[in-house]
Parts: structure tokens; C-alpha cells; sequence
């Protein structure tokens, strides 16, 4: 296969299959023989075309009767083409579009190639660009330019107003940096910054941007371990718990391991870290990402964190993480498929997930110990309001640290960070 073959097939199994978009497009690169360039190329068709999925849509059916029912791979297969036709300057249309009837025709024969091809035709003589005096209200026309479900808009407007709802839409529609983290145990700074292909990112001074041009696993700092890929507000959250040396973390849920990681350098390898995850295939690629960073103060274990508090005594933990499972908004740059079917029963779902892991958390803390609640999304259900519920049941939980990071205030991911003290009656040091 082809790249653009790839792309179409990926896209299918994201659109249909409903799987991963990362972990998808991450087995491919992992397995296709596929060059740099192609491999670039296949990333940004993919992500650019599920980015972009509403608009394309919604252009796509300008053009057609609206009696009319698509299948889903062609549809699909029109809109990762026309994607390319309006976003991929350097790729000619008619090869574009060439190569899309030859798809098409392994999807509904002879038929199926002539239609593909009138239509891209007609696509790439006549652009048509969405007007708000087309749509019935404003979140309607914000839906199809930015890619995002109404229900989640009008949350985010209540939450925070409509001037950060918008500047939140428009953020997500860019590109996410490529964020490293710099492990000082195997590398000192002064050595690392004779690499000419990283840059200092924002706010936390360990934390780089990757500008190189290949491939990060071809640079000599990925191939010799000195850093670790994770986001600046990922490498906040391990900061933030301040792990110290000979101590007993708990990392709750920990896969895939990045903030794991971080602690277990933070504490320069010593005491003890539990790392738990509840799917075996993800431990193995902790216990992957382990041996590769030759840390030893780590063990990770299959294990449901909901059922913690029976399994230890408690107030066995000097310091507890719970980077808990979450909607995921803070990260749709990243995963734009985070969106696809997403509702607000299943907000309600993940809300009650992270209640019962914060219940567990609790008795394990041992008193004055640290624990820090964190999560890559945006919703108040899940961030502020969930810690008000845990204070209220908690009195001796002390609220120390709090805050909500947004996509555009340092370039890094949308992340919640809440941490508290257990009867603790001196808070002040820890602020």
C-alpha cells in the first residue's frame, strides 16, 4: 500500500471501527515500510482530516442532493481527498484526485469511480466557504469551522465564558507542540543544549520543544534515554506531587507511564513507587518504558484502583497521584476523534469513575501525606466540582494547590491539577 492508502484505511477503522486514532496511526509508523517523508505525510492526512471532519463534511454535502445517502468509506474517502485538495498545497489536484478514483472503485466498482471523480472535480473548481448566515445560530456555524459537538461549546461558555469558549475552539485547532522532558540524572543541561534541535518551552525549565525536522527517535537525546516525550502540563503534575527520595508513592493510574517516569527520576531512584493500571497490555509498556530508562524504584502491577482500599492497611502512602481517567478535552489537538460520539451521559460515566478512585485514595494517605488529583480535560464536573464533593466528605483533606491550564495560556495541553494535605495543620509551606 500506498500512504495515502494507509490514511484511507486508518480513517476507515477510526470513522467505523471507532479505534484510536493515536493508537492506530501509531502501529502503522511502528510497522509500514514507510519513509520520513511518507510517514509525516500519512500523520498529517490523518489528524488534519479528522481536525477538519464537520467542515469537510459539511462541503461535501453542498454538492450533493441531500436525499441522498453516502456510505461511510466513501464518504470517508471524499473527505480525507478533499482535505488534501484544501490543505496540502504542494500535492497536485488531478493526482489527488486520480488516486481517490482508484479507491473508489474497489468500493462500488465502475459507479463508484465516475461518482468520485465528478465530485472532486466539482470540489477543486468550486470552493465554498461556510457563513454564519447559514446556519440557523452561531453554534451551529462554531460546530462545522471548529469541529466541535454544541452541547460541549454551551459547557464550555457556562463555565467560562463565551470569550475563553472561543479562544478554546480556536486553539484546538492547531497544532500541538512536540514537547520533550529532560530526565537530569543521564543528562546534564549544559550537554543537552549542544542539541541544536530542541528549544526551551514555556514555563517549566526541563521542558523542550523537538524542532528538528526527522524523526525525535533519530536524535542522539532520544536514542540515548536523556528524554522522555510528555507535554509541559504533564511534567507539572509530577513536579506539583514533589516526590522525595525514599518515600512510598502511589501512582494510581499510572499507563502510559510518562508522569511515572518523571517521578521515579524526581526521587533519583530510590524508595518505592507502585504504578497501577488496570489492562495488562499497558503495565507491559510501562515495564517497556522502565527498562529502556533504567529505573528501578518502580513497581507496576495490573490492578483495579477502585478496589484499592481493601487490597492495603491504610495511611500506608507518603504521597498518592491520581491521574485519572477523563474526558479528555484538554487534549483534542492531539486526539481529535476524542469528540466522535462523546455525550454528556458519558461525561456523567467518567465523573463517577474518578469519585470512587478519589474514595480509594483517601484512607491510604498517611496523615500530612500529599495528594495530588489531576486531569487532561476541561469540565468542571470532573475538575472543581469533583474536589468540592471530595472536601465535603473529606474535612481533614486540605485544598493546597488548584488550578485549570488552558490550551493557550503556555501552548501545552488543557490540565487540571488539584492538591491537597491530609490533616495537615500547616498548610502554608506547601503553597
Amino acid at each position: 500500500m500506498n500512504v495515502r492508502e494507509y490514511a484511507f484505511n486508518c480513517l476507515c477503522r477510526v470513522f467505523i471501527e471507532k479505534s484510536y486514532s493515536n493508537i492506530d496511526l501509531d502501529n502503522i509508523l511502528r510497522t509500514a515500510n514507510l519513509n520520513d517523508k511518507d510517514k509525516a505525510l500519512l500523520t498529517h492526512i490523518v489528524y488534519g482530516t479528522l481536525q477538519h471532519y464537520a467542515l469537510l463534511q459539511w462541503e461535501i454535502h453542498c454538492h450533493i442532493d441531500k436525499k441522498k445517502h453516502l456510505k461511510p468509506k466513501m464518504e470517508i474517502l471524499l473527505m480525507f481527498s478533499l482535505y488534501q485538495m484544501r490543505y496540502l498545497n504542494k500535492v497536485p489536484f488531478y493526482a489527488i484526485i486520480n488516486e481517490a478514483v482508484e479507491i473508489a472503485k474497489t468500493l462500488d466498482g465502475t459507479w463508484g469511480g465516475n461518482f468520485c471523480n465528478a465530485l472532486l472535480r466539482t470540489l477543486s473548481r468550486e470552493k465554498i466557504e461556510p457563513q454564519m448566515t447559514d446556519f440557523n445560530d452561531d453554534y451551529s456555524y462554531y460546530q462545522v469551522i471548529y469541529n466541535t459537538p454544541i452541547w460541549i461549546m454551551k459547557m464550555w461558555e457556562k463555565y467560562y465564558g463565551k470569550a475563553i469558549m472561543l479562544q478554546l475552539l480556536k486553539e484546538n485547532m492547531k497544532e500541538a507542540p512536540f514537547t520533550v522532558r529532560l530526565d537530569l540524572n543521564r543528562c546534564s543541561k549544559e550537554k543537552f543544549l549542544q542539541e541544536t534541535d530542541f528549544i526551551p518551552a514555556n514555563f517549566l525549565e526541563n521542558a523542550y520543544y523537538y524542532i528538528g525536522k526527522g524523526s525525535i527517535q533519530q536524535t542522539t537525546a532520544f536514542k540515548k534515554a536523556y528524554i522522555a516525550i510528555q507535554d509541559e502540563s504533564s511534567q507539572y503534575v509530577a513536579t506539583l506531587l514533589d516526590p522525595q527520595p525514599n518515600e512510598k508513592i502511589l501512582d494510581m493510574c499510572a499507563a502510559p507511564g510518562s508522569k511515572m517516569l518523571h517521578i521515579a527520576s524526581l526521587m533519583k531512584d530510590t524508595g518505592k513507587i507502585l504504578a497501577l493500571d488496570i489492562h495488562e497490555h499497558r503495565v507491559q509498556l510501562m515495564d517497556h518504558i522502565l527498562t529502556k530508562y533504567n529505573y528501578h524504584n518502580v513497581t507496576t502491577k495490573c490492578y483495579d484502583a477502585t478496589l484499592l482500599a481493601s487490597h492495603f492497611k491504610p495511611n500506608y502512602f507518603d504521597r498518592i497521584l491520581l491521574d485519572a481517567p477523563c474526558s479528555g478535552l484538554g487534549v483534542i489537538r492531539r486526539k481529535p476523534d476524542i469528540l466522535f460520539g462523546f455525550t454528556p451521559e458519558k461525561l456523567d460515566e467518567i465523573a463517577s469513575l474518578q469519585e470512587k478512585l478519589l474514595e480509594n485514595a483517601y484512607p491510604l494517605l498517611k496523615p500530612k501525606g500529599i495528594l495530588v488529583y489531576s486531569t487532561c480535560t476541561m469540565t468542571k464536573k470532573e475538575n472543581e466540582l469533583q474536589v468540592v464533593k471530595f472536601l465535603s466528605k473529606h474535612k481533614d483533606m486540605k485544598r493546597v494547590f488548584e488550578k485549570q491550564i488552558f490550551p493557550f495560556e503556555h501552548q501545552s495541553d488543557g490540565f487540571y491539577i488539584a492538591k491537597f494535605v491530609k490533616d495537615s495543620d500547616d498548610n502554608d509551606k506547601y503553597l
